[in-house]
């Protein structure tokens, strides 16, 4: 039950799940176009992203919690000037 139980109390599971509530009320609502086939490809890919995490956390514990973005540049140094 332990491993059930970090995917089911996970916060982006939890998020994904009710923004797939939401698509699927949006969908019977809605005639079928093309924003309705974005909106279940986008739930999809949000839950995924949050599976792969949650896989990722448990088969590296030392993984950082939060996805890292692209590093700041430290810029160049200035040379310095022989007077």
């Amino acid at each position: 039950m332990g491993t059930l139980r970090k995917y089911l109390m996970n916060g982006a599971i939890i998020s994904s799940l009710f923004s797939g509530i939401s698509a699927f009320r949006q969908g019977r609502k809605a005639p079928t176009d093309w924003r309705t086939y974005l909106t279940w490809i986008a739930w999809a890919l949000t839950l995924a992203v949050a599976i792969g995490t949650i896989r990722k956390e448990s088969v590296d514990p030392d993984a950082p919690k939060v996805a890292a973005g692209p590093r700041p540049s430290k810029g160049r140094k200035k040379a310095k000037k022989d007077d």
